[in-house]
């Protein structure tokens, strides 16, 4: 699959997959009043794996026989499920408003692991580019439950919750990382068709080992009542991580990470729309800086 014709759309599908993102967490809002975490972050897995499966149909570049492809897939995989298991548990351990700002790291932890692996830095325009979209994501993520921007950093090791999501958040970006290099070499379709098969089975394996009798609390009268909203959560979740995948193939890992984190912008008009959230005002500040960042990275 040849990108090159499209390397100047990447920040398209960058911002398609924050918009698939945010409209995912929408959708998890609701259901997670019926389901438990874990259970939630199961079905989610494999309602994708069903919407993503079919792609092998065009696109099967799988090279088996390269052992860095392989290595890219196990740890794209592995690490991603990680990262997920980890951002649950940080979210059950501590507040969203401790753990919302940690997750804004994910862009800077990207430079660092992209550094190490592959050598590649962003620009100088790049960097400060990442660095709005941090900034305004740092603030859109505090909104009103926290006026004072340092507290978070301030309980960082003395909040489980908050160390939980420092992994989760190095673990996404180390993911995003081998992800570019899974993809460049086969490509963004069928490289999200083997995570999407990696995901579930991780998940399986980490919730029984913390739970035994997990399997028997997925099949339950609610995922009937609910298979609608579970199959709609699963398409969002592919389509969100085919544009990732498509993204990572056109640019480096730490600009389509750091334009990924504009989710919390369509967040903000999804929460107004669907649950008539308010305090805007802080809100739109962080969506001003971070829609500034994404204009100085596709200069």
């Amino acid at each position: 699959m040849d990108l090159f014709p499209f390397v100047h759309l990447w920040v398209l599908f960058a911002l398609a997959s924050a918009f698939f993102h945010a409209s995912r967490l929408a959708v998890t809002k609701h259901l997670s009043l019926s389901f438990s975490t874990e259970a939630l972050t199961f079905y989610v897995n494999v309602a994708s794996l069903v919407v993503t499966l079919p792609l092998v149909i065009w696109y099967h570049d799988f090279p088996y026989e390269n052992s860095d492809y392989l290595l890219a897939v196990a740890a794209g995989g592995v690490l991603s499920g990680l990262g997920g298991w980890a951002l649950n548990a940080a979210l059950h351990r501590t507040e969203v408003s401790l753990v919302g700002p940690v997750m804004t790291l994910t862009p800077g932890f990207a430079i660092v692991i992209e550094w190490f692996l592959t050598g590649a830095l962003p620009g100088r325009i790049g960097l400060l580019g990442v660095a709005m979209l941090v900034a305004g994501g740092y603030i859109l993520s505090l909104g009103e439950h926290e006026p004072r921007w340092y507290l978070p950093f301030k309980r960082l090791w003395l909040e489980p919750g908050s160390i939980l999501a420092m992994v989760a958040a190095a673990c996404f970006a180390a993911a995003s990382v081998f992800g570019r290099i899974g993809i460049q070499l086969s490509d963004p379709l069928s490289f999200s068709v083997m995570v999407a098969m990696i995901n579930p089975l991780l998940l399986w394996v980490l919730f029984t080992l913390r739970d035994h009798r997990f399997h028997t609390r997925l099949i339950t009268p609610e995922v009937r009542r609910q298979l609608r909203p579970l199959l709609l959560l699963g398409v969002l979740f592919a389509l969100m991580r085919i544009a990732d995948q498509i993204a990572l193939g056109l640019t480096l890992a730490s600009y389509a990470m750091a334009v990924k984190r504009t989710a919390g912008v369509f967040s903000v008009f999804l929460g107004r729309w669907f649950f008539n959230e308010g305090h805007l005002a802080p809100k739109l500040l962080g969506a001003l800086i971070m829609l500034l960042g994404v204009l100085a990275l596709t200069q």
